[in-house]
Parts: C-alpha cells; structure tokens; sequence
C-alpha cells in the first residue's frame, strides 16, 4: 500500500503556512473584532512569536500578509500599526471626493502642488475639444484621507471652466462643487477608464509607497449637461487604501 503522508521538505513548508495563517488569520480577527483600531501599534514580533509559538520569519510572513491586504502598516524600526479603514467611493453616483465621503465620517484634506496654465497633451486636447497649440489651466493636487496620503492627481480644466478658481478655493473643495456652486455650470456625466499600472518614482514619494509599487490609476473626463467636456483629470490611488464600488442588476 502506497503511503500518501507528506514527509520532508513538503511537510515542514505545509506547517509553516499552517502557523502563518494562524497568526494572520488571528490578528486579521483582532483587527475586525476592533480589539486594535486604526492607529494602534500591533505587538511587537517577539510579543507575537511568545504568543503563537512560532518563528521571527513566520511572524514576519503573517504581517507581511495583512500589510498586502492593506490592514496594516509597517514603519521601519517602530513596528505595525492598524491601517486607516480601505476609502470605498461609489461608482453608482458623480460626486467629488469630498462629497463621496462626507457621509462616511472621513476627513479630506486637498494640497495643491502647482496650478498654472500651458499647453495640453494631444490625448488631454482630444478629451477636452481643444485645438492644437490651445492652453488650459492645469492643476496638480495630493489628496489626503485622515492625513494619510490617497492619490497624486493631475488635472486639465477647459479655460471657459476654470475662470474664477484660485489655490484658496480648489483647496476647499472639489471641483465638481466648484462648478456649481461658483461657476453655475451643470455638472451632468463622466467618462471613467480604470487601470493597474506601476507608479513612477516620484509618485511613491508623495504616496509614500515603497518602489516599485503597482498603483490603480484612473482617468476620467467630465462635461456639463450640454456635453461640454470641463477637465480630464489622471489620478494614481494609493493601492491598498483605495476602492471603486459598483452596483450592478440585471
């Protein structure tokens, strides 16, 4: 009779995933359970390998784990800390950012790292309507989420769109609201194209990711209810504290 046991190598690599998952899957409890909430410093590794009875690397390996899954984050030489709750924004509605999350109890802070006006891309000219050699106004923003970084934003505005905004107001609020509540221009529909790509150097920089880091990069045009396209903005989201949700029926 053939015996089937797993012996060896293979026995001791299917143990230690055994006890990573364990240590992952109970401090993934603790977090949810709200024993630790957002902010607060984990055990420290020894705390935890006294606690489980496991290895330095297998502690390592189960926070790596929830560190992926965006629970957590790790800070070199301090430890582990429960990460902010995951920014979920509705595909379902156009709002702004602001907006979105007013409801969800979360605080946005808008920095703006440059506003000026220059020419556009051929594909930012297509998008907005705009002749060859035509400027617009173009504004650079890093958003913050209970002042943790969320995206690194650039945005072309259509010069009838962007009269009378300065740095003072597209701190304050979001361009959406801007629109309406300063320009009176109806804000009717938005084109989204979402993708995974790698983020640049100087994005992981303001993101405060570690290079190389993949990030969610999402380009979306507004317009007005008469189709005049307003701006085309490029925004890289931070890759584990960002979410699009979309109901769908059928």
């Amino acid at each position: 009779m053939t015996n089937s046991a797993i012996s060896g190598p293979e026995a001791a690599a299917a143990t230690g995933h055994t006890l990573r998952s364990r240590v992952r899957d109970g401090l993934r409890a603790h977090i949810h359970g709200g024993r630790w909430l957002t902010g607060d410093q984990l055990p420290s590794e020894s705390e935890l390998m006294a606690q489980y009875q496991v290895s330095r690397i297998t502690v390592r390996h189960a926070l790596a784990d929830l560190a992926v899954e965006g629970l957590i984050t790790r800070v070199q030489g301090k430890g582990s800390f429960v990460a902010p709750a995951l920014v979920v924004q509705d595909l379902s509605r156009l709002q702004g950012l602001a907006e979105a999350l007013s409801h969800q109890g979360r605080q946005v802070r808008t920095e703006v790292l440059s506003w000026k006006s220059q020419r556009c891309p051929a594909d930012v000219r297509a998008a907005l309507g705009l002749r060859e050699g035509q400027t617009c106004m173009k504004l650079h923003t890093l958003r913050f989420v209970d002042d943790h970084p969320l995206s690194d934003n650039h945005t072309w505005i259509h010069p009838t769109a962007s009269q009378g905004l300065d740095v003072e107001a597209l701190q304050q609020a979001d361009l959406l609201t801007l629109y309406e509540t300063l320009l009176g221009l109806r804000v009717a529909r938005a084109t989204v194209d979402i993708q995974a790509d790698l983020a640049t150097s100087e994005q992981c920089a303001r993101l405060q990711l570690k290079a190389p880091s993949a990030m969610l990069r999402v380009e979306r045009t507004v317009y007005t209810l008469a189709d005049q396209a307003l701006h085309h903005e490029c925004s890289i989201y931070h890759p584990s504290a960002f979410s699009y949700r979309l109901n769908l029926t059928r």
